[in-house]
């Protein structure tokens, strides 16, 4: 063997023995392969329930925003949704503040526009937005009330609590319950917003005394404060059932901690903390209302605070019972044939049932409740309650759009305080069951035929006949423009005797200008009876009488060869009707 071969033989030797299928180094490098591969498994093990539940989740939601979807195109268009999407595209196109808008008491600006300004990005301008932007917030509703329901609990236990509130709420009544709940910006909306607010609350760091409260939960009342201002900004009935719920449940056991059980202090702190930010949620929201008023964008016309008399609170408790039994699907009242829909709504007064279950046990142990999302639930379906009957709000069934927050509420009541009893009794198989009616019911609701906007068919005739700009009623007016996927504007006009102006709301002063725009023709109904006020005297009072006139089926079209805008009075409402 020569030297240079003696030299590298040892090196030779321990890359071998280094390579051998029994070496230490190997063995170690296995051991450390397959425990890596262990750690990755164990990993994906312990996180593929959660995994699941979110894609489960997910695949519910979608399935559900299909169903509200076709359920919400069984109501025809009208113009107060229409005035919405209107908004919104106009805040698409450059107007974020909305500058020249006079809205209605309620905005929708920090709730329901965004999404409407997201839909018709996408899908552009035409009513189908009212559907699906409606599909999306009650789909929304209805996640976030079982998300709530569910609370802290885990397992079976936070499965039934879910379900119990969303089936509650799964499948709106056909009619009347579509048309509060499914269907255009209103109040329904506002309780997206104010769930997710109740569920960062919920699930906020437990306040105990030797937990350091200061360290861990100040930020909580903050985000709550913050997220009230954003939807109290949108709509004002949120102080109503959220900012004055919450605190007075939190004063409330403020002074129970402090007073009662001489408590330090610091340990009400974060009770106290709520109260405060509730109240300058308040503040925030009127004063970031009145500094978009101050740079030029849009008016919000005054809410109605009048109080009614002694003598229509029969007629208002009566109106409040139906428009209850409506939102839960149970109106059954003035049903002339026990059918498939009578079936439909006595099922659903189980749901209802549930509802004034968990909330009369709420109500009973108020001060000795410990869960204070519940408490917070009941107070704001109480207030909302006194604050229906005691208003002049109560005028038709539709009215209980103002009672809207009681279905979520009362839902997710139902899923936190009643599952416990509920699972002992043993009533869970019986309540699969109603569950399954629900779902059936939704099958049912799903399969009705879908219905076109209110002035569809006078929208197509005017594009068809090349007419772009004219004037009409509130109710006209700017569902049609909304109908015609905006190559046809039709604008609102409110009348005091023979004297015309711009509104009454939901309207832009721009739309008024004689020198951007030309209007020679009024849409009037074809009959002899006033549409929103308007009739042909005194439309001839204002503007003479037409050049033309066409008979397109319910509507008159009477066409000039002026301009019609040169012969409006300004004018700006004082109330939103």
């Amino acid at each position: 063997m020569s030297a240079s071969e003696d030299k590298h033989a040892p090196a030779s030797a321990v890359a071998v023995a280094d390579n051998a299928p029994d070496s230490p180094s190997s063995k170690a490098a296995e051991a450390e392969a397959e425990s890596s591969q262990q750690r990755t498994f164990r990993w994906w093990v312990a996180r593929f329930p959660r995994l699941a539940w979110c894609v489960g989740l997910a695949v519910v939601g979608v399935l559900l925003f299909l169903c509200y979807l076709h359920l919400s195109r069984t109501a025809r268009v009208t113009s107060d949704g229409a005035s919405n999407a209107l908004q919104a595209w106009d805040m698409l196109h450059g107007n974020p503040l909305l500058r020249g808008w006079t809205v209605t008491d309620v905005s929708f600006y920090t709730t329901e526009l965004p999404e409407y300004m997201l839909v018709e990005a996408i899908r552009g301008l035409h009513a189908d937005v009212l559907h699906v932007s409606a599909a999306i917030t009650y789909t929304l509703v209805v996640i976030t009330g079982g998300l709530l329901a569910r609370g802290r609990a885990t397992g079976r236990e936070g499965i039934v609590r879910m379900l119990i509130a969303a089936g509650i709420m799964i499948a709106p009544q056909i009619g009347p319950g579509v048309f509060i709940l499914i269907f255009q910006p209103d109040h329904i909306g506002t309780q997206v917003p104010l769930l997710l607010t109740w569920l960062v609350l919920d699930r906020a760091p437990r306040y105990s005394p030797a937990s350091k409260p200061l360290t861990r939960a100040w930020y909580v009342p903050v985000l709550v404060g913050a997220m009230l201002a954003w939807v109290e900004v949108a709509d004002r009935l949120a102080v109503l059932i959220g900012a004055v719920p919450l605190a007075v449940v939190c004063a409330v056991r403020a002074y129970q901690a402090v007073v009662q059980r001489r408590e330090r202090l610091a340990a009400a702190w974060f009770d106290v903390s709520l109260v405060v930010a509730a109240g300058v949620s308040v503040g925030i929201s009127d004063i970031v209302v009145k500094q978009i008023g101050a740079h030029g964008g849009f008016s919000v016309l005054p809410v109605a605070s009048g109080l009614s008399p002694v003598s229509l609170m029969s007629n208002h408790s009566w109106s409040a019972v139906e428009s209850v039994f409506g939102l839960y699907g149970a109106d059954f009242f003035g049903m002339s044939s026990p059918g498939l829909a009578a079936l439909i709504a006595f099922a659903h007064l189980v749901g209802l049932a549930l509802a004034v279950w968990s909330l009369w046990l709420v109500i009973r142990n108020f001060f000795r409740c410990e869960d204070r999302i519940a408490q917070v639930l009941a107070a704001g379906i109480a207030i909302n309650l006194a604050a229906y009957l005691l208003s002049t709000t109560p005028t038709t069934y539709w009215s209980a759009r103002e009672l809207a927050g009681l279905l979520p509420a009362g839902a997710v009541l139902a899923g936190r305080m009643l599952t416990g009893r509920l699972r002992r009794a043993r009533l869970v198989p019986a309540l699969s069951v109603v569950l399954a009616c629900y779902l059936a019911a939704l099958g049912y609701s799903v399969t009705q035929p879908s219905r076109p906007s209110f002035t569809q068919s006078l929208a197509s005739w005017l594009v068809a006949h090349h007419f772009s700009y004219g004037l009409s009623s509130y109710g006209v007016a700017n569902t049609t423009t909304l109908s015609s996927g905006g190559a046809v504007d039709i604008r609102s006009l409110t009348w005091s005797g023979n004297v015309a102006a711009p509104g009454p709301y939901e309207f832009d002063r721009a739309w008024y200008n004689p020198q951007a725009h030309d209007a020679n023709l009024v849409v009037l109904r074809n009959h002899a009876v006033a549409a929103n006020g308007i009739t042909g005297g005194q439309v001839r009072a204002v503007f003479g009488r037409p050049s033309r006139v066409y008979d397109v089926g319910s509507y008159l079209v009477w066409t000039y060869n002026t301009n019609l805008l040169d012969d409006l009075r300004p004018s700006l409402p004082l109330t939103a009707g």
